[in-house]
């Protein structure tokens, strides 16, 4: 497959404190992708669970919109630490995202929860969902009340081994911007893939990405075009601000 590369920017050993403060064009990606036809992830050569869910776990659609990123970091969190943080959704509350329209940062997510089922939407408690020590083969929901896209609700499949784990977030309502239905179900989803070097490395790859398909309107394309790609950057920060929290 033809690979699409962007040259190395810089270092991501830079502290939660300063990238949440950071404007998106400073989030920095080793690599990053905006070409559906091609992937950067072939340059992620260890991972078993990567192809699995590129291929299972995708949009089964020409996408709108596609975007991929890779950041590698330097932590000493074991997995089974950093598998609880992923079940942590509570702790996406409050992260910031960059708008481009005020030229400031807003709150990207003003609730972030697990939830029963996409139907009654009853709050779920994480201590029972993060006290099991591996989250491989999990299947749960989440309801994130976003600013801009509004109450969005996503089925998360998790797949985890001994150095790597993986999480897909599966939207299965629509997202209406107004009385537009601007994403039916099923047409976005959102992939988490980390890697540890070996079981015991601090030496961390976090290989993100989005695919979304949404109705062909000018000013809601690029409204969402936009939006769906700040996402990537604000849970790359979310996710480094966890992983060095003490």
């Amino acid at each position: 497959m033809k690979k699409l590369l962007l040259p190395l920017l810089v270092s991501l050993t830079f502290v939660s404190a300063h990238a949440k403060d950071l404007p998106p064009e400073d989030i920095q990606a080793a690599f990053a992708n905006s070409d559906p036809d091609t992937s950067i992830s072939s340059e992620i050569k260890d991972s078993l669970l990567l192809p699995k869910i590129l291929s299972d776990y995708s949009l089964h659609t020409d996408p709108s919109l596609f975007r991929e990123k890779i950041f590698y970091l330097d932590n000493d969190k074991s997995m089974s630490e950093i598998s609880q943080i992923l079940r942590t959704i509570s702790s996406m509350q409050g992260i910031k995202y960059y708008s481009t329209g005020s030229k400031k940062w807003e709150t990207l997510y003003e609730v972030a929860t697990f939830i029963d089922s996409p139907e009654s939407k009853n709050p779920v408690g994480e201590e029972e969902i993060k006290e099991t020590l591996s989250s491989d083969g999990k299947k749960l929901y989440c309801l994130l009340e976003d600013h801009s896209l509004g109450s969005c609700v996503y089925e998360l499949s998790y797949f985890e081994r001994d150095n790597e784990i993986a999480v897909n977030f599966h939207l299965v309502e629509p997202i209406k911007l107004g009385p537009v239905k601007a994403v039916k179900a099923d047409n976005l989803v959102i992939n988490l893939v980390v890697l540890k070097e070996k079981a015991d490395s601090d030496k961390l790859t976090l290989y993100l990405n989005v695919k979304a398909k949404y109705v062909k309107l000018a000013m809601i394309e690029n409204r969402l075009n936009k939006s769906f790609e700040r996402r990537i950057d604000s849970m790359y920060t979310w996710f480094e601000s966890q992983i060095n929290a003490k």
